[in-house]
């Protein structure tokens, strides 16, 4: 682990760099945390502003907004790009001022974000293995909005194969290999990839591709346990209506960081937000066999497990240990052999579907138990909502 440098290099600052297009009251929001922002002494911070299709009234709030830590530059894009060729033109520019941070203009960020981006860049620059930095921490895991909560070493940062699209950092070096990869690289195999995000469309999603580079590279994004940016969930371009369950609690600082890196036996989880059986071996070193898969949110199908054993929330015919779920995360259960039948570790063709009411069981499990009564009148609000076109944010009020 690695504890927060303490110098600052000006040769270092990452410029900042918001993706907007027609959503004017999402990028004042945006740009009003950002100037909250506790930037330390140093050189100038540029900002630029990206505007997709010209939009005349974000353009205008885009004007209006003063910067006071370095020059602020706006980026009209005279033509419609769409999101995805937004975002990788964004990447771009971390040739030109050697890293970005790239934020989407419906998010909100701690006023320790750039304090947070600086440290994070100065340890994992050079590291190979890194691809991105992420500022996002995910409260639910992005595949099924089930609660996520990594295993805990003491170390603020942990690695994960999995792309950070609310709330990013680049630097040149990490987009050029994977902008090199991209076009000398096709398709990724879908059975390489959860479910959920094999059914990204490639054409407007950037984030599945950057996903398809992870696995077959083997990098990934540094993760931090506090986030430094939420999203607020405005409906856009892969959202119709808003979405309420994106948003992060926020770092408020002020706070230094000890960061883990790769060569410390850091905790490392894989594309289906599970942790890698080496990460559960630094906790319980006997607790798994050498040849495993670990599925504890039961998604991995038969044709993503090419191992001998499975350890997963799915019934298996033939387990030679059975696991409750009283502990979170998930893997704490393995310390509890034989005191219940929810998790089990057995051969890996042994292992039928997870079916709906073991699904239902996890996602209270994980996500908290929602009264009967409760439940139902959130079903009908969403249906009534639903029936009548109802697409008002009722986060807003009444």
């Amino acid at each position: 682990m690695t504890d927060s440098p303490g110098t600052h290099d000006a040769g270092e600052r990452p410029a900042i760099v918001v993706v907007a297009y027609n959503r004017p009251h999402s990028l004042q929001r945006l740009l009003s945390s950002l100037s909250r922002l506790r930037i330390p002494e140093g050189g100038p911070v540029s900002l630029i502003i990206g505007i997709d299709d010209a939009f005349a009234p974000t353009v205008r709030v885009a004007e209006a907004f003063t910067w006071s830590h370095g020059p602020k530059q706006i980026l009209q894009r005279p033509d419609r790009l769409g999101l995805r060729k937004h975002i990788l033109r964004c990447g771009d520019l971390s040739k030109e001022y050697g890293s970005v941070v790239v934020l989407e203009d419906d998010l909100y960020v701690s006023p320790d974000m750039y304090r947070f981006a600086e440290a994070a860049l100065r340890v994992y620059r050079d590291e190979e293995q890194v691809a991105g930095i992420s500022l996002y921490a995910y409260r639910l895991d992005e595949l099924q909005r089930l609660r996520f909560l990594p295993l805990d070493d003491g170390a603020d940062t942990f690695f994960m194969q999995f792309p950070s699209s609310w709330g990013q950092l680049w630097t040149a070096r990490q987009w050029i290999d994977f902008r090199t990869w991209d076009m000398e690289t096709g398709p990724v195999s879908e059975t390489l990839l959860p479910t959920p995000a094999a059914r990204w469309n490639a054409e407007t999603s950037w984030k599945r591709r950057f996903l398809e580079y992870l696995i077959d590279t083997d990098r990934y994004f540094v993760f931090p346990r506090h986030s430094l940016t939420t999203n607020c969930g405005d409906a856009g371009q892969h959202f119709r209506s808003t979405i309420i369950d994106l948003t992060a609690p926020l770092s408020l600082g002020p706070r230094e960081w000890t960061f883990a890196t790769l060569e410390d036996d850091a905790v490392i989880y894989d594309a289906w937000f599970e942790p890698l059986p080496d990460t559960i071996r630094l906790f319980w070193p006997e607790a798994i066999p050498v040849d495993v898969t670990i599925d504890f949110r039961g998604q991995k199908a038969a044709n993503r497990v090419t191992t001998a054993h499975l350890v997963s929330s799915r019934p298996s015919t033939n387990p030679s240990a059975t696991f409750p779920f009283l502990l979170q995360p998930e893997a704490l259960n393995l310390q509890l052999p034989g005191e219940g039948r929810f998790f089990s570790l057995g051969p890996s063709e042994s292992f039928g579907p997870l079916g709906a009411s073991r699904l239902r069981h996890l996602t209270e499990a994980l996500n908290g138990e929602v009264g009967g009564r409760t439940a139902a009148g959130l079903l009908f609000d969403k249906a009534r909502r639903r029936l009548l076109g109802d697409r008002r944010d009722w986060r807003l009020g009444d």
